[in-house]
């Protein structure tokens, strides 16, 4: 018997297991609240820049942005939309099939086209094309120059946003030479010996650079080690309520304690500092 092709059945399953862009974009867009046909273009762009699967994660990083608060606008006066959420996140962290950064999608409008002279009228269409000629000269000699289109501002770098921006740093990290200044007032001393230790804690975010994110206000807890024979230079001129530590060290970070710890390399004071910069031995 012979047996009859089925192609129709083949097709099928495949666009069953794989929608097209289209389709992937339309459920982006339904999933958005996003009704306006701009966004729809604009959504099936990037589905077609990025592809199905990338596209995809970008809905899901949305929607998880959008659980935990969501994004502000640049002038932080009200919250982006699911759908400028989405279309944040697509062109500051996603990337084309290439691997390049994705451009934004400009919806430009169809040029009108002119109509013809009719055929059957040469000398009105002569006489048309005598007046108009001048036209165009005078538009071009009294034409004001157009204004230079500002650049788009750019996107502004929230704190929730550094966890993809750190995971995309870490591919490819450098070195350093770490060294952290602690200035303040020491805590208990508690004498082990051979070296002190004291607990200081840091509760305010100082006014940073525009442009970098605000972290949260939480406060930082440092663990000072300072070695004995530092400390005896330190420990008379710290009882004046009045001077403050300038300790600078080695950071690490110390989870069992909650803390970060300060390994001294160098301490003095304020008013320490201070008179000698006065002294004459510091000024010959």
């Amino acid at each position: 018997m012979e047996q009859i092709p089925q192609p129709n059945i083949v097709e099928q399953a495949v666009s069953i297991t794989e929608p097209s862009k289209e389709e992937v974009a339309a459920m982006i867009a339904d999933t958005l609240g996003e009704t306006e046909e701009s966004a729809h273009k604009n959504i099936l762009h990037i589905v077609r820049a990025v592809g199905r699967t990338h596209a995809r994660e970008l809905l899901n990083i949305t929607l998880q942005t959008e659980e935990h608060g969501g994004i502000l606008v640049p002038d932080e006066s009200r919250r982006r939309t699911p759908g400028g959420v989405f279309f944040h996140l697509a062109y500051t962290i996603g990337k084309t099939k290439s691997g390049q950064p994705l451009r934004p999608f400009w919806n430009k409008k169809p040029k009108k086209e002119q109509q013809a002279a009719p055929s059957s009228q040469p000398q009105q269409s002569m006489l048309k094309q005598q007046f108009k000629q001048p036209k165009p000269m005078l538009k071009q000699q009294f034409k004001q120059p157009k204004p230079m289109q500002q650049p788009a501002p750019a996107p502004v770098f929230l704190w929730d946003d550094r966890i993809i921006a750190v995971k995309e740093a870490e591919i490819e990290k450098g070195q350093a030479n770490v060294k952290i200044t602690v200035i303040g007032r020491p805590g208990k001393i508690v004498d082990k010996g051979q070296c002190i230790v004291t607990v200081m804690e840091s509760t305010k975010v100082p006014t940073l650079p525009k442009g970098l994110p605000t972290p949260t206000s939480v406060p930082i807890k440092y663990v000072v080690y300072i070695a004995s024979k530092q400390w005896k230079k330190v420990e008379e001129a710290i009882k004046d309520p009045e001077d403050m530590l300038i300790i600078e060290g080695f950071p690490k970070t110390d989870p069992e304690v909650s803390a970060i710890a300060v390994f001294t390399t160098n301490v003095t004071t304020k008013k320490l500092q201070m008179a000698k910069k006065q002294s004459p031995t510091a000024s010959s």
